[in-house]
């Protein structure tokens, strides 16, 4: 899927016009904050700007403890920041945001770093560091920000290289859960015009989340980001930057927690929605539960001797509790989380006396896989019994044909066709593992190798993405004596996305796709009628 956007020029004519207070994350001493801001696309003294931006230097966030986005919404009035389901995030400003997750859905709140848009973007997986500031700009913001600026625009300000110092500074922190954090910045002049700066940080901890079914831990960390700068002015009108960072994190945090629910002992909703409980939801009013039992099977003309169920009879949560703590769990299968972003960005700006000039550019990579059990919760899985060993004795005698002897008790041959089916999703017998598809693009699943045993029915769902984009811009902005200045913007951004796909996995779906993939002759059938579903899915268990 390819996304093309050309955010419009504009024409900014501005007025001198008394300074009007705008918001800071100044200290206490300096209640204004002397911050340097580019809310209008050109340096200027936030308590000069007439728009309604709340701007935080890197003092400010170290003071105010202000590590990771979330915490924004501590500190800044109308602001919420959310984590949505399928691993992005939504900032809300003034009430104006968009928790929309489908592949085609923009944030309403555009999100820069030095600038620059970002498209998808993982930078708020981790903490800040090394930073110069951060603005909030308030919405509107689309004639100086461009497309995606409808509630407003949060910048992210990076710390650019120093030409006349050498500084370092490094920061390290050990705490419960194993924690082990580091931070870390190098600055190095390299002569009187240039100097490069290199900053970092590293996370690792043991997780938050007690698994009761496997006696482990989920929910933890292993990231890095690394970010290196450069600054070049050949003359003193004119200032050279170059930006690289990368950022990487594999690991078992859950992309969502437990879900709470008021059981429906009707399995027609699985959940009501009179209160919230600590309850497990009616497995029967799940798809893969309906698409395995008697009376699906009896409607295709399938022997109901097959069956894993009925949607009459108890599901396989009926008997479960839920712990009432939220940071544990039940589950057989372990959360899995894996990102990288790749960044690289360039800008150079001259001034021709009253005029300067302003051309950026930059490119960005990001990746994203992540699988997680969305009802963390192990079913009973005595209620497949029949429908099991009904599957292990076709595969071992094939059909039988209810004819007296000497005619054949068992149609030859259809031994066979049940035999593949029963070793893939049931290798070692109706008593042994079960064996669940895993999500790809080849649709294969359990009957192609593609799979993952457990001695538990799993249920698991996966989401992945893969997108690149690359933008470039260019301001012409004056500072002419006069009561009039103008602004002069344009900018082209192309965005490219490659992969967004949601997949749901159930060892009863896999049961049903193992039969169906059986009997696809070709492999080009099979990727066109792939399990993958798209991102604005459902999980089918709410």
């Amino acid at each position: 899927m390819k996304f093309k956007a050309l955010i419009g020029t504009s024409v900014l004519a501005m007025a001198v016009a008394t300074p009007a207070h705008a918001q800071s994350g100044g200290s206490s001493s300096d209640p204004y904050g002397e911050i340097v801001v580019t809310a209008q696309r050109q340096s200027e003294r936030l308590q000069d700007v007439p728009i309604a931006v709340s701007a935080f230097s890197s003092e400010a966030l170290e003071a105010q403890q202000i590590k990771t986005p979330s915490d924004l919404q501590l500190t800044l009035p109308n602001v919420t920041f959310t984590k949505t389901n399928f691993t992005s995030a939504s900032f809300t400003i003034r009430g104006i945001g968009d928790l929309c997750v489908g592949t085609t859905c923009d944030s309403a709140t555009a999100i820069h770093l030095n600038g620059d848009p970002l498209f998808s973007t993982r930078l708020f997986e981790t903490e800040f560091f090394d930073l110069e500031r951060i603005e909030v700009l308030r919405g509107p913001q689309g004639t100086l920000f461009g497309r995606n600026a409808t509630s407003g625009v949060v910048n992210v300000i990076t710390a650019k290289p120093k030409l006349d110092t050498f500084e370092a500074s490094a920061e390290g922190e050990y705490g419960n859960y194993n924690s082990i954090k580091g931070k870390g910045m190098v600055n190095i002049p390299l002569g009187d015009t240039a100097a490069i700066r290199v900053a970092g940080i590293y996370l690792n901890r043991d997780g938050y989340t007690k698994n009761l079914y496997l006696g482990n831990r989920i929910d933890d960390r292993d990231l890095y980001s690394v970010r290196g700068s450069l600054r070049w002015e050949p003359t003193p009108d004119t200032t050279i930057d170059l930006m690289a960072s990368y950022f990487h994190e594999k690991d078992n945090r859950a992309r969502i927690q437990k879900q709470l629910c008021q059981r429906d002992p009707t399995g027609i909703l699985g959940c009501l929605n009179n209160r919230l409980d600590n309850s497990p939801f009616n497995g029967n009013a799940t798809f893969t539960a309906a698409l395995t039992s008697k009376e699906f099977l009896a409607t295709q003309g399938i022997p109901t001797a097959f069956a894993l169920g009925s949607l009459y009879g108890p599901d396989v949560y009926a008997n479960t509790t839920i712990p009432s703590d939220p940071r544990t769990v039940n589950t057989a299968f372990t959360p899995q989380y894996f990102t990288s972003e790749l960044t690289l960005q360039g800008e150079i700006q001259h001034n021709f006396g009253p005029v300067s000039l302003q051309i950026s550019g930059q490119y960005q990579r990001v990746k994203l896989d992540s699988m997680q059990d969305y009802n963390s919760n192990i079913g009973n899985r005595a209620l497949y019994a029949g429908g099991l060993n009904t599957l292990a004795f076709f595969a071992a005698n094939g059909i039988p044909t209810g004819l007296p002897a000497p005619a054949p008790a068992f149609v030859p041959g259809s031994a066979a066709y049940f035999a593949p089916i029963a070793a893939a999703i049931i290798p070692n017998g109706p008593n042994g593992q079960l064996c669940t598809s895993m999500a790809d693009d080849t649709g294969f699943g359990s009957y192609g190798g593609n799979k993952f045993c457990n001695d538990q029915s799993l249920q698991f769902d996966r989401s992945n993405q893969y997108n690149t984009s690359w933008s470039v811009e260019s301001i012409l902005s004056s500072d002419l004596d006069g009561p009039f200045n103008f602004l002069l913007g344009g900018i082209f951004a192309k965005y490219h996305l490659t992969e967004n796909s949601y997949y749901v996995n159930a060892f009863r779906s896999t049961i049903c796709r193992a039969c169906w993939v059986r009997s696809i002759p070709t492999r080009t059938d099979c990727r066109r009628r792939s399990s993958r579903r798209p991102s604005t899915a459902t999980i089918p268990t709410i």
